[in-house]
């Protein structure tokens, strides 16, 4: 006989979900984005959005952001768990600056990300 599951269970959340879902209420508040104006620097065509969360005018353009975020993104994941594995890691010590080190390339990352996105805006 299978066992039924306990009704008093803790929710599993074994992936956590995405930015726009976690923080909707601060985008809502605060976004990075225009509505009806193109994310996508290289672009940034003023298009009348058919859904409250379109920040891409076409097809193309959101495939050019995905693989934006996924070029920056896979730079970045490395530093990224480096930096939370060593987060607690003693000042001084090896692990300690390997962390300091990862911190400072997510920085310099970013930078450099939020450089290219607006150089490709002066392009455009």
């Amino acid at each position: 006989m299978r066992e039924q599951p306990c009704a008093n269970g803790v929710a599993r959340h074994f992936v956590p979900e995405g930015f726009q879902t976690y923080a909707a209420p601060e985008l809502a508040a605060a976004p990075p984005w225009a509505a009806g104006v193109c994310f996508n620097p290289a672009c940034g065509r003023d298009f009348a959005p058919s859904r409250s969360w379109q920040i891409y005018c076409c097809a193309g353009c959101e495939r050019q952001g995905v693989a934006e975020l996924r070029r920056w993104g896979h730079r970045m994941a490395l530093p990224l768990l480096v930096w939370r594995m060593g987060k607690y890691a003693p000042g001084g010590s090896a692990a300690g600056d390997l962390t300091r080190a990862a911190r400072r390339y997510v920085a310099h990352a970013q930078s450099a990300w939020l450089a290219e996105r607006l150089q490709r805006g002066d392009a455009a």
